[in-house]
């Protein structure tokens, strides 16, 4: 049976949909991308870039603090009365939001990275 979803449940759904296969892919091209690669060269450029290394440990902060705040938040859920607030401010499914995003955006920086070898900022997008 079908469960019927609410627009912001539905919307929620097909984002994480898209975003996983956003990271798919751009992960799946990294690994190729970085298979070719020396990886002195890449340790050096990384070494040398620190504004890349410092973008994506904090968007996987971002996304590990998403992360564990959605799995309290589905524990809390479980066990307190408080149940219908989180459920009615959509907290659980906001958390999912911020950890694809920010995971998306450090794969997305990473892939830049490994794309562009002339570029030494990666804000610019040039």
């Amino acid at each position: 049976m079908i469960p019927e979803f609410k627009l912001f449940e539905t919307f929620v759904e097909l984002f994480n949909i898209n975003a996983s296969l956003i990271i798919i892919i751009l992960c799946g091209h990294v690994l190729f991308k970085t298979s070719k690669l020396d990886r002195g060269l890449l340790k050096a450029k990384i070494f040398l870039n620190n504004a890349v290394l410092q973008q994506i440990w904090i968007s996987i902060s971002v996304a590990g603090a998403a992360f564990a705040l959605n799995a309290l938040l589905k524990l809390v859920v479980l066990y307190l009365t408080i149940k219908d607030i989180i459920s009615d401010l959509y907290l659980i499914e906001l958390t999912q939001i911020i950890f694809l995003i920010s995971f998306v955006y450090a794969v997305f920086t990473w892939y830049l990275f490994i794309t562009k070898p002339g570029q030494t900022d990666i804000t610019s997008g040039e």
